[in-house]
């Protein structure tokens, strides 16, 4: 093998293969599984096809889609997936026409697959970033396979919602800053790509300004508590100006669709939810309680300490993009999400909660035997919840809910306000998940055809559902997409194939991100001044 920069300089590569191959073998069949991508889609397929921003028969007719230019029904959302889903669409119609597929299918599949790609990529920026935290590369890896594997980060990119997209743009942009206040302030290219990333994420989704003053903080107070004020305007200066470009696409955005720079199109009410019934609902629910999603966080307390005497200002950074979500979207009325899986609005959290836990590996041989046991348990229990997730789409957990709640006092209705399972253990989706894998395991390989479902669930009304979810989603197959039965591409044994070589892909990657880990070298004196430059600034905060 080469000497550490040759070797090392691999290690990303491979785990961003290795999870590209993973995502992409466990690709969702749910084609429509969230109305948002849905719209977002339709969006897509109007530009490309008819270089127009409005659509002529959008899926979804509620609060979601507003008249604006030309009395034409705009979608509310930002542009920001729409653009990234340009190519993918072209990509797909390219495949339809040469292989002789359906367009709409094969253009879905092709749109949906944009988080997949996005996931990988924002599991290699996690990477970088632990690095950048002093992690070694061996712990850097381990910590990057358990933030792919064992967070929400799998399922939430396989959902196609436009999360993953945020959570990279927060996360490269977090990253570009921290190098930035590392290279004690010498290149300024660093904080232009922190504002650049930033502008992206404000493109995707208007709710990410809750994170622009974050950003920027971290330069400025590293440069105040070292009385190195001089380049604190030029620092401020660097990082609006590079907003600002992100900011007028915004403005153009809005003013194509509704005449307005200022008008997003957003007509329901957002704000309202009684704040610690929002709290309480995001973090400890049986619902949607962040702990029960996550559960490595509780791990948190044991090395926290650690984190904080080592690192003490990105522990302070680490603790501000965490808090922040939480205390605005507990105000949300819509702070579930739903239907999602888990709370997840917070995802933007989870790189800066699981970047702790390399304190532990750290220190893996003289950590108590309790605390490893606990870990290892948490670790397996947390991956298992994630597997379950992708294995069997979420909109069978919806049907059975809509029958359980049938003959109660309180029947399901679709809508914010009346969704009413979050605070009840046996209507918990964790739970009702993992029996939803193995009754579909019972129905695909036994033929118990008990767990079929094909009847309505409720009784037939607009306002509960206009249409029978066993219909429209595959709530009785698994749900990757080389077992489709609805709309399958290609025939069984390609497709068989092409997920056998995806997988085959997946363990070489890893078998060679493993290796690249634990043969690299450090350059001479790299930790020391790495450790240096950190200590220096927890010492400045």
């Amino acid at each position: 093998m080469g000497s550490w920069p040759e070797v090392g300089a691999l290690t990303p590569f491979f785990l961003g293969t290795f999870f590209l191959a993973v995502y992409l073998l466990t690709g969702s069949s749910d084609l429509l599984h969230n109305g948002d991508t849905d719209l977002r889609y339709q969006t897509t397929q109007a530009l490309v096809e008819h270089h127009r921003l409005w659509i002529d028969r959008p899926m979804w007719t509620d609060l979601r889609m507003h008249r604006g230019n030309g009395g034409h029904l705009y979608a509310f959302y930002g542009p920001g997936q729409v653009l990234l889903m340009v190519p993918l669409y072209v990509l797909g119609k390219a495949f339809a026409h040469h292989l002789s597929l359906p367009y709409d299918i094969t253009t879905l599949y092709a749109c949906r697959s944009l988080d997949l790609f996005l996931g990988a990529l924002l599991a290699v920026v996690f990477y970088l970033f632990a690095r950048s935290a002093g992690y070694t590369e061996r712990i850097s890896t381990v910590l990057t396979l358990i933030f792919g594997l064992a967070t929400v980060s799998w399922p939430d990119a396989q959902s196609a919602l436009e999360q993953t997209q945020v959570d990279l743009c927060l996360l490269v942009s977090v990253y570009a800053a921290w190098r930035y206040v590392l290279g004690d302030f010498a290149r300024r290219r660093w904080l232009a790509a922190a504002s650049a990333a930033a502008g992206a994420g404000l493109l995707t989704r208007y709710d990410f300004a809750l994170y622009l003053p974050i950003i920027l903080a971290l330069p400025l107070a590293w440069r105040w508590r070292r009385q190195a004020g001089s380049g604190l305007l030029a620092d401020v200066f660097v990082y609006v100006a590079g907003l600002v470009p992100w900011v007028l696409a915004v403005a153009a955005w809005n003013d194509a669709r509704f005449g307005d720079p200022l008008d997003t199109g957003l007509r329901e009410k957002t704000l309202g939810e009684p704040f610690l019934a929002g709290l309480a609902g995001l973090l400890v629910s049986p619902g949607k309680g962040l702990i029960w999603y996550l559960p490595l966080v509780l791990v948190l307390p044991w090395v926290v300490p650690r984190f904080y005497a080592r690192c003490r200002p990105l522990c302070l950074l680490s603790a501000s993009l965490v808090v922040v979500p939480v205390l605005f979207y507990s105000n949300l009325v819509y702070w579930h999400g739903d239907p999602a899986w888990g709370p997840r609005y917070l995802y933007t959290a989870v790189p800066y909660l699981i970047l702790p836990l390399g304190e532990l590996l750290g220190r893996w041989r003289t950590a108590g035997m309790g605390l490893r046991t606990a870990f290892l348990a948490l670790l397996v229990v947390s991956a298992g919840l994630q597997l379950a997730a992708v294995s069997v789409t979420q909109w069978r957990f919806w049907y059975r809910l809509q029958a359980m709640e049938e003959h109660t006092r309180q029947p399901f209705r679709w809508g914010a306000p009346y969704y009413h399972y979050y605070w009840t253990p046996r209507q918990s989706p964790i739970l009702i998940q993992i029996d939803d894998v193995y009754q579909i395991a019972r129905l695909t390989f036994l033929g118990d055809t008990k767990y079929r479902f094909t009847t309505r669930p409720t009784a037939y009304t607009v306002q509960r559902h206009p249409s029978n979810p066993a219909d429209k989603y595959p709530i009785n197959n698994f749900a990757y997409w080389w077992v489709d039965p609805r709309h399958p591409l290609l025939g069984l044994r390609t497709r068989l194939g092409i997920a056998a070589l995806l997988l085959a892909a997946a363990l070489a990657s890893l078998a060679a991100a493993l290796s690249c880990a634990w043969l690299a070298r450090k350059p001479p004196g790299e930790s020391v001044v790495h450790a240096r430059l950190i200590t220096a600034g927890s010492r400045a905060l």
